[in-house]
């Protein structure tokens, strides 16, 4: 006779396969019914992809060689394009990406301290969530950072339970990956450190694991920092940084992105772009801090108000004049959103899950928010940050099932 575990564990296995099947006609319906263009963002990663695919290194549309991060063009979009420069195969590799992030809400859930309803619950949640199917059809970073987010945490949450070297030098690697895809996700070093703080044993073990997290995350970036040096002149992840910090601080933002021929640089934007990628990044960086430094009061209110728009839900509309499903499909969006945010604002509110999983999983809301009132807000920025917040959704409505009787224990 097979034991009840083994039972439950595959019991367990083909709910959890239903849910992502589940998770994956939404978002093949999502590739098959939204009629979108490439454009933005996503033309530069594809410039990207298809100069590397063609033979001629990593250069964007603008001359760029080094502007935009590199992960999502390299390890996504040029793969696909070697083999033609398909928009329909790079959206299936996104809902394959997807995929994997529902099953990993699933498990951080479990690592989190969630029972079986909890992790079911918690990646039913990320299956259904309707921009999760929708971004899908963008090729967009944000696809990506999502799973190697979700990798990060889940690592947080192991190392905060139990020394792991194997753990420690996953999650450096998953750190480097992320350097390339999207520099704001470096902010979960702050509940990582939260979990080397916490794991036990003597303080030379968790110096150990740190300093194999960071040795790890440097030789997966080295190569992309090494070509730099050689084609920019300087060994950085990307040259946006001082960019994107300026749209973000200047005298004429808002806290939302806003065009940089919207501000005092916009006259002599061109002119400075020209004297090359590095050099523009740091004078506008430079530029960035030197009008916070003189405006102190002025960069506090706006971190504040970024932070506010940042979680704000998604009432807005969309461009031009919305069908009768894309209106429903806001809706519904704008309620789940706020639904998530009531549920995960709910882990505060029961005893039992005042732990140090739970100060993680806040932890890394908190500082993926923060990094974001350094700079400006568009809403797909939150995306990757979703399936925690879903997760922790997942948590407290599971206690309150309980509170009810409604599941009988956590097991």
């Amino acid at each position: 006779m097979k034991p009840a575990s083994t039972d439950q564990a595959s019991q367990d296995g083909l709910w959890l396969a239903l849910i992502v099947t589940m998770g994956i006609a939404m978002r093949l319906a999502a590739i098959a019914g939204f009629k979108h263009s490439p454009e933005s963002d996503e033309l530069v990663y594809m410039s990207m992809a298809s100069s590397l695919a063609s033979g001629n290194g990593i250069v964007d549309a603008m001359g760029n060689h080094a502007m935009y991060n590199v992960g999502y063009p390299l390890f996504i979009l040029a793969p696909v394009f070697f083999l033609g420069e398909d928009l329909l195969s790079a959206r299936l590799v996104n809902l394959v990406l997807g995929a994997v992030v529902i099953a990993l809400c699933y498990v951080v859930a479990k690592e989190a301290g969630a029972g079986r309803v909890g992790r079911l619950l918690a990646a039913a949640i990320w299956a259904l969530y309707l921009p999760a199917s929708v971004y899908g059809v963008y090729l967009l970073k944000e696809n990506l950072m999502a799973p190697l987010m979700l990798g990060v945490v889940w690592c947080g949450l192991r190392l905060a339970r139990k020394y792991s070297v194997r753990t420690a030098i996953g999650c450096g690697v998953l750190f480097g990956l992320l350097a390339l895809t999207g520099n704001a996700a470096l902010s979960l070093a702050g509940p990582v450190f939260l979990a080397l703080w916490l794991t036990p044993g003597p303080v030379r073990q968790r110096l150990t694991l740190s300093v194999l997290m960071l040795a790890m995350a440097i030789a997966v970036i080295a190569p992309w920092m090494i070509r730099n040096m050689q084609v920019v002149g300087a060994p950085v992840l990307n040259t946006n940084g001082g960019f994107n910090l300026y749209i973000g601080n200047n005298p004429a933002a808002t806290g939302w992105f806003v065009s940089i021929a919207d501000t005092p640089r916009g006259p002599t934007w061109e002119a400075l772009r020209k004297t090359g990628e590095v050099r523009a990044d740091d004078i506008l960086k430079k530029e960035a801090i030197a009008w916070a430094s003189a405006n102190p009061a002025e960069f506090l209110a706006l971190a504040f108000k970024k932070s506010i728009y940042f979680w704000t839900p998604p009432f807005h509309q969309g461009k031009g004049q919305a069908s009768t499903v894309e209106a429903f499909v806001r809706v519904v969006w704008a309620i789940q959103f706020v639904a998530l945010i009531v549920a995960a604002s709910g882990t505060l509110m029961f005893s039992g899950l005042r732990n140090r999983q739970l100060a993680i999983l806040w932890g890394a809301i908190a500082c993926y928010t923060a990094v974001h009132m350094l700079f400006y807000v568009i809403f797909r920025y939150r995306e990757p940050i979703m399936p925690v917040l879903g997760v922790m959704a997942a948590l407290a409505a599971e206690v309150l099932l309980m509170k009810r009787g409604l599941v009988r224990n956590r097991a």
